[in-house]
């Protein structure tokens, strides 16, 4: 059996870009400097094996999200739409090209480790169609998949405390066996920031997040 997709979501690095909502208490370049070690945190703690996929935005961006996580298998601009259209198309690409699990993410998450990627593969393993991560603000942090179904992405509030809830509707509407992982915490504003404990590094210290899958 094939080892799992990872798709990562990523912004460019850009301050006033990224991690605007933070961005609000602690500047356009220090929220910028969070998103970037969240990044890199987040690209340590992925499965060795696994083949990674960049998703990012904007896609004129493409040379220097190359050239800042150095390593990825694809790089890929997102599609045009709401997150529920980028989301989609990335995933019925990955089903496209290969059978076997997809995994989606992004890089908001600081508690995203090697063993909830591996317990959401025991979820699809052991008779799941479909596990996500749940947030405490209503998200998820996480969406394996077994297989593509559309209905997963359409008519979900995106960034509101509904969006899980709706998506388990979603699923079961699909006749899809969904299941949650472990709930953590994302880090979108000041007060996540503070919750978490995430220790931010001189982002100019990590110029590249390298990737050995």
């Amino acid at each position: 059996m094939s080892v799992p997709i990872i798709q990562l979501f990523l912004k460019a690095p850009i301050p006033g870009y990224v991690k605007t909502r933070l961005a609000r208490t602690l500047g356009d370049v220090r929220a910028c400097a969070v998103y970037k070690a969240l990044v890199h945190r987040q690209i340590k703690a992925l499965p060795a094996g696994w083949p990674l996929e960049i998703h990012f935005t904007p896609p004129k961006a493409e040379a220097s999200i190359q050239s800042w996580i150095v390593g990825a298998d694809r790089y890929v601009p997102q599609a045009d739409g709401n997150l529920g259209a980028r989301l989609a198309a990335a995933a019925a690409s990955a089903f496209r090209r290969r059978s076997g699990q997809v995994f989606l993410i992004g890089a908001d998450c600081p508690t995203l480790d090697e063993e909830t990627f591996y317990s959401g593969l025991a979820a699809l393993t052991h008779g799941n169609d479909v596990a996500f991560g749940p947030t405490r603000d209503g998200g998820y942090y996480l969406l394996a998949l077994k297989l593509f179904e559309p209905a997963l992405f359409q008519g979900i509030p995106w960034s509101t405390p509904e969006v899980l809830e709706r998506s388990l509707q979603q699923a079961e509407f699909a006749g899809l066996i969904a299941t949650l992982l472990e709930e953590k915490d994302d880090i979108d504003d000041w007060d996540s920031l503070r919750r978490s404990g995430f220790t931010v590094a001189d982002s100019r210290n990590q110029p590249q997040a390298e990737w050995h899958g």
